[in-house]
């Protein structure tokens, strides 16, 4: 815990390796490729290198607010494009009467106990490889699910295995954008117990 504590001080957004991180990503690279990169660049400096496990943390864990939306907006270049059409879930339109992130519980609002997440759903740059992104709003433990698809159907089987070995404690509420990847949200809530909660449209 004390290494990951340094790793994530590293990333403090007046620092320098944070402004290169930040540079990186603004050039539509992954995480995961800024990470190699860094290491590549500095092979005999271990203070310039950082995992992409602690870029996803530190964006994550950045307040509310125009710098938050810029640093996942970051992120969100890489996400899966959207199909014109498909199949199942995939074909509706934008998803309606959804339960809003202002009906969150005061728990979750003011990350006061574990078990309340924020999440997101990514592709990664120049290949078809996509990933979910778990942040626990109160501990900042991070979950990287793998996902084999960016339908709404793999969203749901990924994120049902990443939940299904936390305790119920730890399954309180999940807070997510209205990406039509969630559109099984339901499903999801009954096999986890999860209450779904969904952000604002931009």
């Amino acid at each position: 815990m004390a290494h990951k504590a340094r790793r994530l001080r590293k990333l403090h957004r007046d620092g320098a390796l944070w402004r290169q991180v930040r540079h990186l990503l603004a050039r539509r690279w992954s995480p995961q490729e800024v990470s190699r990169t860094l290491r590549r660049q500095h092979p005999d400096e271990p203070a310039k290198h950082v995992s992409h496990e602690t870029i996803y943390t530190a964006i994550y864990a950045a307040p509310r607010g125009e710098l938050r939306r810029g640093l996942v907006a970051l992120l969100r270049q890489h996400k899966c494009a959207r199909r014109p059409r498909g199949q199942g879930a995939n074909r509706r339109g934008r998803m309606h009467d959804l339960p809003s992130i202002h009906d969150r519980p005061p728990e979750a609002n003011e990350r006061l106990l574990p078990g309340h997440w924020e999440g997101d759903f990514l592709k990664g740059a120049r290949n078809q490889s996509s990933v979910g992104v778990l942040v626990d709003r109160r501990t900042l433990f991070l979950k990287l699910v793998k996902m084999d698809g960016c339908s709404a159907e793999e969203a749901l089987k990924g994120f049902s295995r990443a939940f299904r070995p936390l305790p119920a404690t730890l399954r309180q509420t999940l807070t997510y954008d209205q990406g039509k990847e969630m559109a099984l949200y339901k499903t999801l809530s009954r096999r986890t117990g999860l209450a779904i909660y969904f952000a604002d449209p931009r």
